[in-house]
């Protein structure tokens, strides 16, 4: 038997080829057949990814969004608005386009990319690495994966959360004016509103934002214009059934700080 599959090797390995394509075929259709929606993409020449109605494939219900990016942004938005499931579905569905050529999106144009995320960072207690090294660790490899020859669009969360507010800020800038001047499209969630000022002439600004009621706040998760101007975590403190003591302690200004 094993002589003549020795003799066959050609013929069972189209075979092989063959079962191999129509299964992958069947998962990606059924895949397609389990989306609300989905398109195929087009894929562009120039710098720029526009999103019509993109969406999370994991999320129930999703609310699509629209965006045009011809050049890097800055995400702001309260907590929980939304920020962070957006740019992974535009990460996700980059990889999917080039992938399986699907995505879960009215219409999706992209150029032919590299996709590189930090998001999610744990901090590695056996390989003795705290939040910030491991966070460190992983704007560092998105730097290295930028080329001249291929687009790269990076999806970071939350830039450089892990350290103090002064050093977080000039380190951000700093990593966002390198990532300003290379053949990459960063989308990038951030609370820190001073980067919104400081990179305003170099990063578009968009948000997420909400409606607070009297017991409870509503989140649209549609990306607006501009940068976020609202804030709900103490709100969300008092939701949650924190002892008023905390909640009124939370409004106070620091004493030499200026309050927001």
């Amino acid at each position: 038997m094993i002589d003549r599959m020795s003799r066959k090797s050609e013929e069972y390995m189209a075979v092989y080829r063959q079962i191999g394509e129509l299964d992958a075929a069947i998962c990606i259709a059924s895949f397609r057949e389990s989306l609300p929606l989905y398109c195929t993409p087009e894929f562009a020449e120039d710098r720029r990814v526009f999103m019509e109605g993109v969406c999370h494939p994991l999320i129930e219900d999703p609310v699509g969004n629209t965006l045009d990016l011809r050049r890097s942004c800055l995400i702001t938005g309260s907590n929980a608005s939304g920020k962070s499931t957006f740019i992974k579905a535009v990460a996700v569905n980059a990889i999917l386009a080039q992938g399986i050529y699907t995505c879960e999106a009215k219409r999706f144009v992209m150029p032919r990319a590299r996709v590189i995320t930090s998001m999610a960072v744990k901090d590695d207690l056996m390989a003795g690495e705290s939040y910030f090294i491991r966070e460190i660790r992983y704007l560092r490899r998105i730097l290295d994966g930028l080329s001249d020859e291929r687009t790269t669009i990076c999806a970071i969360d939350e830039i450089l959360r892990g350290t103090n507010t002064g050093e977080r800020i000039r380190a951000s800038r700093a990593i966002l004016e390198y990532l300003r001047d290379r053949n990459c499209i960063a989308l990038v969630a951030t609370h820190d509103r001073e980067l919104t000022e400081l990179l305003e002439a170099d990063y578009d600004n968009y948000h997420f934002s909400e409606e607070i009621g009297e017991d409870d706040i509503c989140f649209t998760y549609q990306i607006l214009p501009g940068p976020s101007v609202s804030h709900n975590a103490i709100k969300l403190l008092e939701f949650a059934g924190f002892p008023e003591e905390i909640i009124e302690a939370s409004g106070e200004d620091v004493p030499g700080k200026t309050a927001d």
